[in-house]
């Protein structure tokens, strides 16, 4: 059912575009699972890292296989937004150090470095939804002779 879910139509062209991006998202993902290796985590936090990694995942291998990328890009911009807000200590974040007190820096600069390439899958999904848009208009356009439709 998942597979389904994510599978593309036999109507989308697979572009070297999609490969990159979905390579890139899936690098992320692999990033963020050695980052629940490597640092301490309380339990609460590993399974949203976990569950945030999946759904990372899943977006990157259906936009890998030539689906749309708009789930892609807000999933990273919610991701890039989220390490932020837990880097730069806001109040409703503490808890994500373990205490209401500052973090560790080497914890902070490591969300810090991961939000850089967060935002830049954010950036490069949305290009591709503008190349998917743009090649969907050209289509509609060639379909109906380059007339509008109303």
């Amino acid at each position: 059912m998942v597979a389904a879910a994510i599978a593309p139509s036999p109507s989308r062209r697979l572009i070297p575009a999609h490969r990159v991006l979905g390579s890139a998202a899936l690098a992320l993902g692999l990033a963020h699972l050695a980052s629940i290796a490597v640092l301490p985590h309380s339990l609460w936090w590993m399974s949203i890292l976990l569950v945030m990694t999946l759904w990372c995942t899943k977006c990157a291998w259906g936009v890998w296989r030539g689906a749309p990328a708009q789930k892609l890009l807000v999933m990273s911009a919610l991701m890039g937004m989220l390490h932020m807000a837990m880097a730069l200590g806001l109040p409703w974040m503490g808890e994500h150090h373990h205490s209401a007190t500052a973090h560790s820096s080497a914890h902070g600069n490591l969300m810090l470095l991961l939000a850089l390439p967060e935002f830049a899958v954010m950036f490069w999904a949305a290009i591709l939804c503008h190349i998917q848009r743009s090649r969907l208009s050209l289509s509609g356009n060639l379909l109906t002779g380059g007339k509008a439709q109303v």
